[in-house]
């Protein structure tokens, strides 16, 4: 899909490029989470080392998706009726974000893994990234769903004052400096946990791909020009690469200007695949990772339930004696698949049927409008 040699319109109800997107995010973020053993195998360090030293950042990824999707979904509205139906964005998140969340959360009730009182009424308020949650990949969700409200009620000012795109543009700009400054100063005076959980300290990841989608659908020309400096945006990628590989063990560096630096890079990477990755969507890996990218959400939400399995294989093939390689690969092979399982079988039998009755009740005006938006994001406990 390319907008320098396509038009808006043509944009299907699924992209595989923003498929491919969330692949890459959620791989990495389980990557981070499953248990492992040590190997001594040189090859197993290189596979390894991305993904538990950065495999963290995926959700950093699907925070820049997320708001590049929501922010299409609403801005492009704003942009040819001049309001935003804030009703109908709110409903129609609730029927993709909540069934599968809250089956979820009656899971952990039933089932007794954790005492209630470590997450029930956290997650049911929705603010387990305050609170803290023993479902800990959860946190990032509710950085989400804040933003679902926040956004709206934004662009409901916006259209109230009736704002041209470029002022939009820049007082987004000028929320995501002062959620930057804000973030360097709750680090800088030693609380590195408000700056990674607390939502006001992380919406600037969602807000800068919110800023992506008002340059793609209120100002295509800009957009055009953006996307065809393809060595620009290789080389914002090529930054985002370095900083990730040198600095992120600066924990002060990471925690506040990293954020910013890694949004940046991941809204070039977006572009790069939107406009660039066609000659590659028949590649066997990229539809494989573009596959996996359908079911991220329900992958993000039940891939905890993987680790458990795995440290029970990891027992018996070490009492068994079996080679540290071949222990390696049963273990992560079998983490990979119980969780893409899990999300795959969740999907397809509450997310999508629900997605079904919310399109019944609640049509999307507009067909031609951007994918439906995921709302997943794992993340490090």
């Amino acid at each position: 899909m390319s907008i320098v040699g396509a038009t808006r319109s043509q944009m299907p109800n699924r992209s595989i490029e923003l498929d491919f997107i969330r692949g890459i995010a959620i791989i990495a973020v389980m990557g981070f989470h499953f248990h492992t053993v040590q190997t001594g195998s040189a090859i197993v360090g290189a596979i390894e080392y991305p993904l538990k030293n950065f495999g963290r950042e995926g959700v950093n990824l699907f925070f820049t998706l997320s708001g590049f999707l929501v922010g299409g979904l609403l801005l492009r509205q704003y942009a040819e009726s001049g309001r935003v139906d804030a009703r109908r964005f709110i409903i129609r998140r609730i029927f993709k974000i909540w069934p599968a969340y809250y089956v979820l959360i009656l899971f952990h009730v039933f089932a007794g893994r954790h005492p209630t009182s470590t997450f029930l009424i956290q997650n049911l308020t929705h603010l387990q990234n305050y609170l803290g949650s023993s479902i800990t990949q959860t946190w990032s969700l509710a950085v989400e769903e804040h933003f679902y409200l926040f956004l709206p009620a934004l662009l409901l000012i916006f259209s109230r004052l009736h704002l041209r795109a470029n002022v939009i543009i820049a007082s987004l700009l000028a929320i995501c400096g002062v959620v930057l400054v804000a973030r360097c100063i709750v680090v800088w005076n030693g609380d590195v946990h408000a700056a990674f959980f607390y939502t006001q300290y992380r919406i600037d990841s969602l807000l800068f791909g919110v800023i992506l989608a008002a340059i793609y659908w209120m100002k295509p020309g800009i957009y055009r020009n953006f996307a065809r400096r393809k060595g620009l945006l290789i080389a914002m990628v090529a930054g985002l690469i370095a900083w990730l590989a040198l600095c992120t063990k600066h924990v002060a560096l990471d925690e506040s200007i990293g954020y910013t630096i890694q949004t940046l890079g991941f809204v070039a990477l977006l572009v790069l695949t939107l406009e660039y990755s066609a000659p590659i969507h028949r590649a066997i890996v990229f539809r494989v990772i573009a596959w996996i990218g359908v079911y991220s959400y329900g992958i993000y939400l039940w891939h905890s339930l993987a680790l458990g399995p795995a440290d029970i294989l990891i027992a018996k093939a070490t009492a068994l004696g079996l080679p540290a390689i071949m222990v390696w690969v049963l273990v992560m092979s079998a983490q990979f698949c119980i969780a893409i399982t899990l999300g795959y079988v969740t999907t397809r039998a509450i997310e999508f049927p629900m997605l079904r009755i919310r399109d019944t009740l609640f049509p999307s005006k507009r067909r031609a409008a951007p994918v439906d938006v995921p709302a997943v994001g794992g993340q490090p406990s």
